[in-house]
């Protein structure tokens, strides 16, 4: 605002004030966006042109109440028909749904499912604005998106081994990973009870570490979230159990299934266990959540289109038949084989020791021991040495969901353009009122998002810590925390130098004579010097304080300042001051002297 009153001033030439700017900047945005109140009629002409011109696609509208009219807007969603048909074709069956408030001039939550594509990029797959976030939004969210992705008609039926044991389970096609938010529990059980459901252990940990603090707690719990084998999990759990039983219990009383890797199914081909994607898209709406309801479908709905877009045109950039960034993955486990000891016991079952522990690797069923090959689809570092032995390439045992084949079918669905809102078909509906709101008195807080207990500015290399507060210190007692007027203590004894404040002085203290109790008999021999140690290190002597010379005042000599200190000192003579007559009558002619020299 400042900038735009500084502006004014030398383009205009006028002075204004500050509320004068605020209202012209919100008749700007009106002019620019359209105003908040009139966008919310016009919903209804959305839907209709979300479905001329993207058939198939899924818009819906929910509204308070129809009997009372004019009604008043409650919720909206969105997923179109190209984002459909590119997540199923490509996008391993994973989705991560988190919400997200909206900074506009009315409230609301936005809803959000996104998926993740071969190449491990962000794919938004649909989008919706509620009144608020609790179980009964999310549950109409959760129907309306298993509906278009149809993940509920049919449950799979999946087997993997865990070490030495075979465990089976039933689960949807489909995966969710969330941040347990509010209400979203109660709506998996509801809507997709069978459906693996994954919990943000970024989220987990922040609640666990309130209750227990401290670098040995986040070493073993993110060593046992990323556990791929049940002894490995037991392990760190042990060493947790050792530090205090109520952790121990407290990540006990969450379901291994939704934390840890070793309990995730196999069928999303995922390790994924934070919900990042859904975090990165939130961090891309930022500044578009703040515009009203159809300028931020639209502004969402040209993000998406441009974004495939670009996809689509950066596959003429990729070279060989996987992903960039798998083949990073694979090259950084190739320089872990040469670490490895490899025993064949047949065609395709090697035995490999690596890490004080042996994983059995089974090359025709693409799997192995540590159980990550299972779990992602993408060889561990044990296969790649099998590979290596065998002289086989490993593309050919990477999951196909890794391929560029794969990666273009995502972004093959085409997106249309779609006519500004003046071009939309008027629908005969009812037009709908903003959500109703209400304005809390007082100033309003600022919009800056909360911070998790421990969370601070982080610089490249360490993390920021925050500068400790400075304590007083008592010029009577010596202690901290309190003043001279409020001290209650006994004063310092004697000899005891207080702190006066300024630079710190280097000059030792003088040492106090002993004192001799009265009991004691006098000795008549001078007690003998302590012994000084031969390797103490001698103090620095402090450099001699210039004096100024005050006018009218003689300097002090250094003679006077060597006999304070009961040394010798050194007096340079004084030169003789003599006029200029004396002078010449004292020299002898210039003939004398020099008949003096020749005799």
């Amino acid at each position: 605002m400042e900038y735009f009153i500084k502006r004014v001033r030398r383009e205009v030439k006028s002075d204004v004030g500050y509320y004068k700017c605020y209202n012209a900047r919100g008749l700007a945005r009106n002019m620019i966006n359209g105003s908040a109140a009139d966008e919310y009629k016009r919903v209804w002409d959305y839907v209709e042109a979300t479905r001329t011109y993207y058939p198939g696609s899924t818009a819906v509208v929910k509204l308070e109440s129809i009997d009372n009219l004019p009604p008043l807007f409650q919720r909206m969603y969105i997923c179109l028909q190209p984002c459909k048909e590119g997540y199923r074709a490509g996008c391993r069956p994973i989705l991560g749904v988190d919400g997200c408030h909206l900074r506009g001039p009315y409230p609301g939550i936005l809803l959000t499912a996104v998926g993740k594509d071969g190449n491990n990029n962000i794919f938004p797959v649909a989008w919706a604005v509620v009144e608020t976030e609790n179980s009964d939004t999310w549950i109409w969210f959760l129907e309306l998106l298993v509906k278009d992705l149809g993940s509920v008609a049919d449950a799979v039926t999946w087997v993997h081994e865990k070490g030495d044991e075979a465990v089976e389970g039933e689960d949807d096609n489909v995966a969710f990973i969330s941040d347990r938010q509010k209400g979203l529990l109660d709506a998996f059980r509801t809507v997709i009870p069978n459906a693996e459901t994954r919990f943000c252990c970024r989220h987990i940990w922040a609640n666990f570490k309130l209750k227990f603090p401290g670098e040995v707690y986040k070493e073993f719990f993110w060593k046992a979230a990323r556990s791929s084998t049940k002894h490995e999990f037991q392990a760190n759990m042990v060493e947790i159990k050792k530090l205090s039983v109520d952790a121990f219990n407290y990540l006990t009383a969450i379901p291994v299934s939704n934390w840890s890797r070793h309990g995730f199914s196999p069928r999303a081909k995922s390790g994924m266990m934070l919900n990042n994607c859904c975090e990165s898209f939130n961090n891309v709406l930022k500044d578009a959540r703040t515009k009203p309801i159809l300028s931020l479908m639209e502004w969402i709905r040209r993000y998406v289109m441009m974004r495939c877009c670009a996809k689509r045109q950066g596959l003429q950039n990729f070279e060989g038949t996987i992903m960039p960034s798998v083949v990073k993955m694979i090259e950084r486990g190739q320089k872990e084989i040469y670490n490895m000891r490899l025993i064949q016991a047949d065609l395709h079952v090697f035995e490999v020791q690596h890490g004080g522990d042996c994983f059995v690797v089974n090359l025709e069923n693409k799997s192995c021991g540590c159980y990550r090959w299972t779990l992602m689809g993408i060889p561990c570092w044990h296969a790649l040495a099998c590979l290596a032995q065998m002289r086989l390439d490993y593309e050919d045992y990477v999951h196909q969901a890794y391929h560029v084949a794969t990666y273009a079918k995502t972004y093959a669905p085409k997106f249309n353009a779609m006519p500004g809102q003046n071009q939309w078909e008027v629908t005969p509906y009812p037009q709908p009122l903003p959500p109703s709101y209400k304005i809390m008195p007082g100033r309003p807080s600022k919009r800056k998002r909360r911070k998790e207990p421990g969370e601070g500015k982080k610089g490249k290399g360490s993390s920021w810590v925050k500068r400790p507060k400075r304590q007083n210190m008592c010029k009577r007692c010596g202690g901290l925390g309190h003043y001279q007027k409020s001290c209650i203590r006994p004063p310092m004894a004697d000899g005891v130098v207080q702190n006066r404040g300024g630079r710190p002085r280097t000059r030792p203290l003088p040492a106090q004579p002993a004192q001799q109790h009265p009991s004691q008999p006098q000795s008549s021999h001078p007690a003998a010097p302590s012994p000084q140690p031969t390797n103490a290190i001698p103090r620095p002597q402090p450099r001699p304080m210039k004096q100024k010379h005050v006018a009218g005042k003689k300097k002090a000599t250094t003679a006077t300042t060597s006999q304070a200190k009961g040394k010798s000192a050194y007096v340079p003579k004084k030169k003789k001051t003599t006029s200029v007559n004396a002078i010449q009558g004292s020299q002898p002619s210039q003939k004398s002297c020099i008949s003096q020299n020749n005799t």
